[in-house]
C-alpha cells in the first residue's frame, strides 16, 4: 500500500513539474516573441489618441534607409532631413513600429532636427528572431549612429528619443556610445528583472522570484541573453551627457517610480517631467503642448541655444 502511495505521489510531482516547465517555457516565449502590431494598427492607435499629424509628415521630404545589423538581419528606417547639423533618432516601444515614432516626428522637425525613425529588431520590416529589450537592440541602434556620422561628418550631433522599451534601448546605447549628445527617456523601465517580476505577479498572482529565475533559464536558451543583463539604472552613474526622464503619473504598466529611481541614480545633467492623468506611453497625448515645451527647453539646456519655446 505504501509502495502504491509513493508512486502516485511521484506521478503527481512529475505531472506538476511538467506543467510548470511547460508554463514557464510558454511565458518565456511571450516575453521574447511579443505580438508585434501592423503598421495599420499602430496608425489607428495614434489616430485614436489624436497624435498623428499625417498632413505634416506627408509634406516632408524623406529617404528610405536599410542597415545591416551586427547580427546579420536587415534594419529598416527612414530619414526626414532638415537644414541642420543636429539629428535625433526616435526609438519605438515593444509591439510598435516606425509608425509609432511618427507621434514625435513633427515636434523634432519643427525644432530643426533631422529625424531618423526605424523598425526595431523583430518589429515592422526589420529582421531578427526575437526581442531582447535592449541587449542586442542597442548595437543595432549604434549601426544607425555610425551611418549618420560617416555620411554627414563628425561635426554633427546625434540625440535619442525612446518610448517604453525604446527608452531602455536608448539608455543602454548611450552608455555604450559616448557620441550620443542626449537622451529623452519616455516611460522607460529601470531594470528588466524588476519589470518582469512586476508583470509576472500581476498576470499570475505568483510572487516568487525563483520562478522568474527559472523563466530566465528558458529565455537564455531561446534568445541568448539574460534578463539580469538588461538594467538601464545600473548604467546611469557612468553617463555624463544629459537625460530627460518623462513619465505618466497614471502609468500602470511601467510604474512612474522607475523613472524617478533612474533620475535619482543619474549623477548630473538630469531632468524629470511627470504628466498628470497620463497612462503608459500617453504623456504626449495627455498634453502635447506642454510636452513639446518641456522638450524644447531641455534641448536648449543641452546645446545652450535653440529655438524659442512657446
Amino acid at each position: 500500500m505504501k509502495f502504491d502511495v509513493f508512486w502516485v505521489a511521484s506521478g503527481i510531482v512529475v505531472i506538476v513539474l511538467a506543467l510548470a516547465i511547460r508554463y514557464l517555457d510558454r511565458y518565456a516565449g511571450r516575453v521574447i516573441y511579443p505580438a508585434a502590431k501592423s503598421y495599420e494598427r499602430v496608425r489607428e492607435l495614434l489616430l485614436e489618441d489624436n497624435v498623428l499629424d499625417e498632413s505634416y509628415i506627408g509634406g516632408l521630404e524623406s529617404e528610405d534607409l536599410n542597415f545591416t545589423s551586427p547580427y546579420g538581419y536587415n534594419i529598416y528606417g527612414r530619414l526626414y532631413p532638415a537644414d541642420s547639423r543636429r539629428f535625433v533618432i526616435i526609438v519605438h516601444g515593444i509591439t510598435m513600429n516606425i509608425i509609432g515614432s511618427f507621434k514625435y516626428l513633427p515636434m523634432f522637425h519643427r525644432l530643426g532636427y533631422n529625424v531618423v525613425v526605424y523598425d526595431q529588431r523583430n518589429h515592422g520590416k526589420s529582421g531578427g528572431e526575437n526581442t531582447t529589450f535592449g541587449h542586442f537592440e542597442k548595437w543595432d541602434l549604434k549601426v544607425i549612429t555610425d551611418y549618420l556620422f560617416k555620411r554627414f561628418g563628425d561635426e554633427i550631433s546625434v540625440g535619442l528619443h525612446g518610448e517604453s522599451m525604446g527608452a531602455c534601448v536608448a539608455i543602454l546605447n548611450m552608455a555604450a556610445d559616448h557620441r550620443i549628445a542626449f537622451t529623452i527617456s519616455d516611460c522607460g523601465f529601470s531594470d528588466l528583472s524588476d519589470l518582469l517580476l512586476l508583470r509576472f505577479r500581476e498576470e499570475t498572482n505568483i510572487r516568487s522570484k525563483k520562478l522568474l529565475a527559472a523563466t530566465n533559464l528558458f529565455i537564455r536558451r531561446k534568445a541568448g541573453f539574460s534578463i539580469d543583463d538588461v538594467s538601464p539604472i545600473r548604467e546611469l552613474p557612468a553617463i555624463t551627457n544629459p537625460i530627460l526622464f518623462i513619465h505618466g503619473e497614471d502609468d500602470t504598466y511601467i510604474p512612474m517610480k522607475m523613472s524617478k529611481s533612474m533620475f535619482s541614480f543619474k549623477l548630473n545633467k538630469k531632468f524629470l517631467y511627470t504628466v498628470k492623468g497620463a497612462g503608459h506611453a500617453k504623456s504626449y497625448a495627455a498634453n502635447s503642448r506642454e510636452y513639446e515645451k518641456v522638450v524644447c527647453g531641455f534641448l536648449g539646456e543641452v546645446y545652450g541655444s535653440g529655438p524659442e519655446c512657446g
